[in-house]
């Protein structure tokens, strides 16, 4: 069809127009769409508003442009387009697409910055961008995938870099660090409050400076996941290392699992540590700890059998809040002075990624303080026994490095791997922060552009500049996306589908049906161990009320909010991440058996299963 036209910037600016011929839009919008020098766009313009397919008019003091749907063979033009569209659409979708990641409530605004970078900005500094990236939206549920042969040649490629530059992987841990305290300080300047007083152009830098630092930030941040979270490129690049160091095949995974323990502790240690030692003091005082005894006693004894409550369920919660609250004025002040500064520093960590999950309120803290202290009488030696057991861990690794006769290059090479699950945890602190601050400037914008926080959540940055600063939307298109919503995006591409367009390109080519029955699961080991046990699916708070001590904790991808659950677990089962996921990292630091990345275990186990997690072999057993 394109030879229909002498120019191939005509055949894009209508492609474009035809695409929304309802809509009209600004020069810098065609040129940002087309990626066409201006005097060439404006030179085609002028001939298509000559021969009258195109109209102009002038809007907000500003030349736009549409779609004349009154041409001669308007219809038919349109028509032509929509079927060449398709023919494209053929071209783009027809792969074979991996599920990278399954979210349950995701914030489409946010993910768009790090699905744009992946295959734009990626390649710096990693070396490789990726060509493709798709994802469904139902609501604020995402599923987003990659081409398959596209992922595992970025893998590929990463981990050869790691293997002949140890440096790279290092810099890639300082990176983040630096990156995600950037974006910490640059999210820190959102005023919480008077937005609606602040002109639309200050609005707008705050927009811009946190745009920025998050792609940047995405550069280096998402390189170690790319490197072995969907192929297992890393993991199965190191099990090949110690083959060929002679490691009995029966002891890969303990070696793999044992090189890769971290040195430092992660920011979700430090603070799983902090509130210990707030527990700490208050068993340290006989006073304080008889009161938070007395007060759990009754709770549990009196209120809860009283009322039918269940732990963890909404009512359960509600009613412990309103008890913990007659605390506040009996607990010491540096105890309540420390517990305020925890909650300070921690509060945003809920927030997994939108308004929906919220923020804790300090009675959570309290709430955890209290279950803290009376479900162990001695944390001073509880906390010190877990002390040794890590300095054990790490003595037999430096045993294990001198055993097989590690090279100071490997030994940093698995160093720096092992780095990799402190600062995941360290970035994805700064994430969870950013998210929570740019929501007030995101609700101020909503409100100027008259569409809900979460409807503009599904706009592109284009779009929302367009509607803060020309009062140009298509408000029903964006309704429809926060429906349902296909986003695509390659080099110099970044396009939405909504409503029956999206429905039908997800059936034909993404989200296809597929059944399984099968009696062994297999993944990679995220901690070692086993354990037996009732398989609970746990994705969401809501979930953890059904969680007893022992059960096996299964979940698409664990996330901090789901911590009480993980505590009671025999054993973490996960169909996604990779040695650095939160599942891995909590695993780690709970000594917990963890089998990771199996990929379908949310879809073929169900809650009252029994199985048998071999961690050590990273398997799943069904037994019942």
């Amino acid at each position: 069809m394109k030879n229909l036209f002498k120019s191939q910037t005509a055949y894009e600016i209508l492609m474009l127009l035809t695409a929304s011929p309802k809509r009209s839009f600004y020069f810098l919008e065609i040129r940002e769409a087309v990626k066409k020098d201006a005097a060439n766009i404006t030179r085609e313009l002028d001939k298509l508003i000559k021969e009258g397919i195109i109209a102009q008019e002038l809007k907000n003091r500003k030349k736009s442009y549409s779609f004349n749907t009154d041409y001669a063979i308007g219809p038919e033009l349109i028509n032509l387009f929509q079927k060449n569209k398709g023919a494209e659409v053929e071209k783009i979708f027809n792969r074979e697409w991996l599920l990278a990641e399954e979210i349950i409530n995701a914030n489409p605004w946010f993910m768009a910055i790090p699905f744009y970078c992946f295959t734009n900005q990626f390649a710096q500094p990693g070396g490789k961008a990726y060509q493709h990236q798709a994802c469904v939206y139902r609501g604020y549920h995402l599923w987003f995938y990659f081409d398959k042969q596209d992922a595992q040649a970025v893998g590929d490629h990463l981990v050869d870099k790691f293997e002949s530059d140890v440096d790279f992987m290092e810099e890639v841990n300082s990176q983040i660090r630096l990156f995600a305290d950037k974006l910490v300080a640059t999210v820190a300047k959102i005023p919480e409050s008077g937005l609606d007083k602040v002109s639309s152009e200050k609005l707008w830098r705050y927009y811009k400076e946190h745009e920025e630092v998050h792609q940047e930030y995405y550069q280096w941040g998402w390189i170690p996941v790319a490197a072995d979270m969907f192929g297992d490129n890393l993991t199965n690049r190191g099990k090949q290392m110690l083959r060929e160091l002679k490691a009995p095949a029966a002891k890969i995974e303990e070696y793999l699992a044992l090189l890769t323990q971290p040195e430092q502790d992660s920011l979700l240690k430090e603070e799983q540590d902090a509130l210990i030692k707030i527990g700490i003091a208050v068993q340290s005082d006989p006073k304080q700890f008889s009161i938070f005894k007395e007060l759990f006693r009754k709770f549990k004894e009196e209120d809860v059998k009283f009322l039918g409550l269940y732990t963890h369920s909404k009512e359960y919660e509600d009613k412990f809040e309103e008890v913990v609250r007659t605390l506040k004025n009996r607990i010491n002040k540096k105890i309540l002075n420390d517990l305020q500064k925890h909650y300070a520093k921690y509060f945003y960590t809920k927030f997994i990624y939108t308004e929906e999950q919220g923020v804790y309120n300090f009675e959570h803290y309290l709430k955890e303080l209290v279950r803290l202290v009376n479900g162990d009488n001695n944390l001073k030696k509880t906390y010190g026994d877990q002390e040794k057991k890590i300095k054990m861990v790490l003595a037999d690794k430096q045993a294990l490095i001198k055993k097989i006769s590690l090279s100071k290059k490997t030994t940093r090479f698995f160093g720096a791997w092992g780095d990799f699950m402190v600062t995941k945890i360290y970035r994805r602190y700064a994430q969870l922060f950013a998210l929570y601050k740019t929501t007030f400037f995101l609700e101020e914008i909503a409100r100027r552009i008259g569409l809900s926080l979460k409807e503009t959540r599904f706009m592109t940055s284009k779009e929302i500049k367009a509607a803060l600063f020309d009062h140009q939307s298509d408000k029903e298109e964006i309704k429809s996306r926060a429906k349902l919503s296909l986003y695509y995006t390659a080099k110099d591409t970044e396009v939405y589908y909504s409503g029956r367009a999206a429905e039908q390109i997800i059936k034909k080519y993404i989200q296809k049906d597929e059944s399984r029955e099968v009696s062994e699961l297999k993944g990679q080991c995220g901690c070692r161990g086993q354990a037996k046990g009732i398989v609970r699916i746990v994705n969401v708070i809501r979930d953890m009320e059904k969680m007893k001590k022992g059960d096996i904790l299964v979940s698409i991808s664990t996330q901090p909010d789901l911590l009480p659950a993980m505590k009671k677990a025999g054993a973490f089962v996960t169909d996604q991440g990779g040695v650095t996921s939160h599942a891995a990292i909590v695993a780690r630091e709970m000594n917990v058996p963890c089998v990771i990345a199996t990929r379908i275990a949310t879809k073929v186990l169900k809650d009252g299963d029994l199985v048998e997690v071999d961690a050590d072999k990273g398997i799943v057993r069904i037994i019942k």
